[in-house]
């Protein structure tokens, strides 16, 4: 059920610091004609360029690797250029030893470019990075944006500033209409057997901090190991998240109102939660899920010893009906769901496209109702993936002609050579309704020839975070 807050839900941060301010007065520039103080923002040119409207780029979070890689995704498709995020740097690329992983992982690009780093200042404290996107302007295409430009002697330069979140794996980011960020902390040790913590909502200003913290054993069912965010309305308003640690589901409603601050958002916040049944000697992984477009959310759970479950649960965190699990013949072998996407459709029924790793990988469709199920698998992409990589991240175009793919090896992907891949896919959904077919009629891998194994740089091991944006529509 739905639970208005009561009681002292406040927590303050601890620690928080906010380095590398914006220089006074930034908007501030000279006419070059006249010589003259202009007071305009500064022109945005190199890396996020746009010139001439739509601009779509996918940009990838590059997870073990420590970097950010944006890709041309319109009549140009390539690869734009990286941003390092090397900040305690590891000459070996291996960043395995101590603690030397940053980790960026989720992401937001509008105004600004926010990526979530799990691992800095410490591994058990992660931060916000925010850069301006002039702060790019250099960036010639397919060039490198080096961690040392922006970062030396613990300080942030170029107008880029940290945010240190104070808490374990930020890893989800949601911005809402306000401007406001939502941000979902594991607040467990990804490393660790058991995930014992309850899981936390940080919602913050980007301009103005410090973050407001929502603990979400405010719910019924006390979400630990939250994974997966996602805004299941435009606004950003209602975000769920799947709850490793505790096999359940979290819904909670953040007021989108741009004459609050967070304190006040997350004093308003109410919610509802879920735990999904299951046997004692079942073991699952629960981590993924996507809006159903009426409110609701569907929720995979996936083992290596059984077939994967699927969840329908409503706007009001009732589950719909039993787990689907029925797999068509030539798909037993499906166990492993990952990230899922919802196609457009004006059918009655949704359906969703998934990720599916070892032992089959590829792309499954989902036809939703009250217990969802796998119907078929997306063809044309026998051959799309390379060596040991299968399938992890999926973003989808708004108007489902294009999908998005970042692959990597499943098994021990930090011990992996670093060839990944993100390919940008066409998509046939003609038949989707009549056979719960969807082919794939051209595949681009954006990263062909980008990989080098003497060059950490390049590597690919874990591109486990997509995002899709055009460029040239207002933030």
């Amino acid at each position: 059920m739905w639970l208005t807050r009561t009681g002292p839900l406040l927590a303050p941060l601890i620690g928080l610091s906010l380095v590398g301010c914006l220089p006074d007065n930034p908007n501030q520039g000279t006419d070059s004609d006249t010589g003259t103080e202009t007071t305009g923002d500064p022109e945005v040119e190199g890396l996020f360029a746009c010139e001439q409207a739509p601009c779509w780029v996918l940009v990838a979070s590059q997870t073990l690797d420590d970097r950010v890689d944006v890709f041309d995704v319109g009549s140009q498709q390539g690869l734009r250029g990286r941003i390092g995020i090397d900040l305690k740097p590891d000459p070996s690329g291996q960043q395995l030893e101590g603690n030397l992983l940053d980790e960026p992982y989720g992401l937001v690009l509008s105004s600004a470019l926010h990526v979530l780093v799990g691992h800095f200042p410490d591994i058990d404290r992660g931060s916000m990075l925010t850069y301006p996107l002039t702060a790019f302007n250099n960036v010639a295409p397919g060039g490198f944006y080096n961690v040392n430009e922006y970062f030396s002697g613990g300080e942030f330069q170029n107008g880029i500033q940290q945010l240190d979140l104070a808490t374990e794996e930020p890893l989800f980011i949601v911005e809402q209409e306000s401007g406001k960020l939502i941000v979902a902390a594991f607040k467990n040790s990804l490393t660790a057997i058991e995930w014992v913590k309850t899981s936390e909502l940080l919602v913050l200003d980007p301009i103005d901090g410090p973050p407001a913290v929502l603990s979400l054993d405010i719910l019924d069912d006390s979400c630990r190991g939250a994974w997966g965010m996602q805004a299941l309305n435009a606004e950003g308003s209602i975000v769920a998240m799947a709850c490793d640690g505790s096999d359940s589901l979290a819904m909670v409603s953040l007021p989108n109102d741009p004459d609050i601050g967070p304190a006040d958002v997350v004093a308003q916040a109410t919610g509802c939660s879920v735990t999904f049944p299951a046997a004692v000697s079942e073991t699952w992984t629960t981590r993924f899920l996507a809006p159903d477009g009426a409110g609701g959310v569907i929720v995979s759970q996936s083992r290596i010893d059984g077939e994967p479950r699927l969840w329908h649960v409503n706007s009001s965190c009732g589950l719909s009906g039993a787990a689907g699990s029925d797999l068509p013949p030539g798909l037993e072998m499906v166990r492993s769901l990952r990230e899922m996407v919802l196609l457009p459709t004006n059918a009655g029924t949704p359906y969703w496209l998934v990720a599916s790793g070892l032992p089959q990988p590829g792309v499954a469709i989902i036809r939703g109702g009250a217990s969802p199920s796998v119907c078929g698998l997306v063809s044309g992409l026998e051959t799309a993936f390379t060596g040991d990589n299968d399938p992890y991240a999926l973003v989808l175009h708004p108007d489902g002609t294009h999908l998005g793919i970042g692959a990597g090896p499943t098994i021990n992907p930090e011990l992996s050579e670093g060839s990944g891949q993100v390919l940008w896919v066409t998509l046939d959904t003609s038949q989707l309704e009549a056979s719960c077919a969807v082919s794939a009629t051209e595949v681009v891998d954006l990263t062909a020839g980008l990989f080098s194994a003497g060059d950490p740089t390049t590597w690919m091991r874990a591109p486990n975070i997509l995002q899709l944006r055009d460029l040239g529509a207002q933030p």
